[in-house]
């Protein structure tokens, strides 16, 4: 199916070209991205299109296409809008915002122009047209006096929205009387990066790239059951339809991720998609991060559900595809395309996560076949509800990484996501540490914004390794390793603790090999997270 995509595209390039569709390249750093402004990224064979990780080199594909998919209900009837393999667009979504409850490109279509990508690099001032046409009318983020707000040192925005039934993908998808609804939901899109070029043993920021969804409801309905996913087409190959795209999920970093272990070059990168802040849900005693700030009472979704994809030709699970609005609602829920429960072969239990073992240690569900050039994945967080008008958010991560074989680059890959799960949004959106307080022995001295229970590292770990956590409030804390079954094994911290952040070093020379688990209780936040110790 990707080579017909690829022939149709180029035939119809003439098409495009008069079409609303705006294409935006993001080149600051290691990664160059080929965004358009209905949601998805193409790849593009020329120099300056495609998704490249420059540190390979020219043709090293690591995304061939990605976007976002919102599916939920609407007075029971289940309604969504998708970014897949689909000629010309690749996308169900509209250019730019819902007006006056029409879609812009229906009730406004002589603003085309408007709703395009806006690019703007640090520096950029009224000389740039995107900065001096900045699009804060239809809700581009902006400074107090009105200027464009610069995330990391080069931003592209989009608006779009899914509730224009003529999009050509839309259509593309209503088959066999499984006809796809539309949604009064707006998305704002940003995506940014830092400026950089060294390897990423250097410079964690100079092969990453973070985008931020804000997701509107704008119709006069509420919509419940909503998920949020990014699919995405991951490539990792040189060849031109790569062969050795390996799905596989870890859910102690909600990270969804492709790895190449026999592919034909004598590199084997690693290429994850981080969801560092979920959509937000009510939840007593806990705090939810929206935009760096602080919600009480709220928790952030983590990854809910992952399907793997082996090939956009599969037709079956459990590696096919979604084409239809039931079998995106079912791998929304973390069920197969057909409906049937996710069964991991390597103990017999159910999952909502297909290959959620781990390559490194060679335990668990792993997938390790050949794939198709459609190989990817979709990682989901929900279910969540959007009243009318309501706002959800949701951050992540593009993260590749390249080691010296596939086992490295997976490690240096977590370690990645690790860095950036534990880094204050502040910091990775404007380049800001966090709030100074103070300077105590030469040291500046930082308060936390939320509680936290970092993932340990190194992980799997023999015999000692880090865990990392944070407090915004004073209290009395512990913090104790569990086995498998519920026995405490050890207790690593128990005393009352300032504000401030930690770090603790286990030593596990006593314990035997397997999966362990690490818990946090400081006073209404409780937080667990799992740790595999291999001899």
């Amino acid at each position: 199916m990707k080579r017909l995509i690829l022939i149709m595209t180029i035939l119809s390039s003439t098409i495009l070209a008069q079409s609303p569709v705006n294409y935006r390249i993001l080149d600051i750093n290691n990664i160059r991205l080929h965004l358009n402004n209905i949601g998805g990224l193409n790849y593009s064979p020329s120099s300056e299109g495609g998704g490249y990780w420059l540190q390979l080199h020219q043709d090293s594909i690591i995304v061939f296409d990605q976007g976002p998919w919102v599916i939920g209900k609407i007075n029971r009837r289940i309604s969504g809008s998708y970014v897949e393999w689909f000629i010309r667009t690749s996308s169900s979504f509209s250019p730019g915002p819902i007006i006056n409850g029409v879609p812009a490109m229906q009730s406004q279509p002589q603003d085309s122009t408007l709703y395009r990508i806006y690019k703007i690099s640090r520096g950029d001032g009224i000389g740039n047209p995107d900065y001096r046409d900045w699009s804060k009318s239809f809700g581009a983020p902006v400074n107090i006096d009105g200027t464009p707000k610069i995330y990391g040192d080069q931003m592209l925005w989009t608006v779009y929205n899914a509730l224009d039934a003529n999009t050509k993908s839309r259509i593309a998808w209503n088959r066999s009387g499984d006809s796809l609804k539309v949604m009064p939901v707006e998305i704002h899109q940003l995506v940014y990066a830092r400026k950089g070029t060294l390897p990423d043993n250097q410079d964690l920021f100079s092969n990453t790239v973070f985008e931020e969804f804000t997701i509107i409801n704008k119709g006069d309905t509420d919509i419940d059951s909503l998920y949020f996913s990014l699919w995405a087409d991951v490539d990792i190959n040189t060849s031109f339809f790569p062969l050795y795209n390996e799905p596989a999920s870890d859910t102690t970093l909600d990270l969804g991720y492709c790895w190449d272990k026999t592919g034909s070059t004598s590199y084997h990168p690693a290429v994850g998609y981080a969801l560092l802040y979920g959509p937000s849900i009510q939840s007593t005693g806990n705090t939810a991060i929206i935009k760096g700030k602080i919600k009480n009472n709220y928790k952030n979704l983590s990854m809910t559900a992952f399907h793997g994809i082996i090939d956009d030709a599969d037709p079956v699970p459990p590696g096919n595809p979604a084409f239809t609005t039931t079998q995106a609602w079912n791998i929304a829920r973390g069920y197969f395309t057909d409906g049937t429960l996710k069964i991991d072969p390597t103990n017999g239990r159910p999952t909502r996560f297909t290959w959620d073992g781990d390559p490194v240690s060679n335990t668990g569900w792993i997938l390790n076949q050949n794939t198709g050039g459609g190989a990817g994945f979709n990682m989901f967080a929900g279910p969540f509800t959007m009243t009318r008008g309501d706002t959800q958010w949701v951050m992540m991560a593009l993260v590749p990484a390249l080691g010296a074989d596939y086992k490295e680059s997976i490690t240096m890959m977590r370690r990645k996501v690790a860095l950036l799960r534990s880094t204050p949004y502040d910091s990775l959106a404007f380049g800001k540490m966090p709030l100074i307080v103070g300077v105590k022995e030469n040291k500046l001295q930082f308060i936390p914004t939320s509680y936290n229970l970092y993932q340990n590292f190194p992980n799997p770990f023999n015999p000692t390794t880090t865990i990392n956590y944070q407090l915004p409030i004073e209290g009395f804390v512990t913090i104790k390793v569990y086995d498998v079954i519920g026995r405490k094994v050890a207790t690593l911290v128990n005393e009352k603790k300032s504000v401030g952040y930690y770090k603790i070093n286990f030593d596990s020379s006593k314990l035997t090999s397997g999966v362990y688990i690490y818990t946090i209780t400081a006073n209404n936040f409780i937080q667990s997270k799992k740790m595999l110790l291999m001899k």
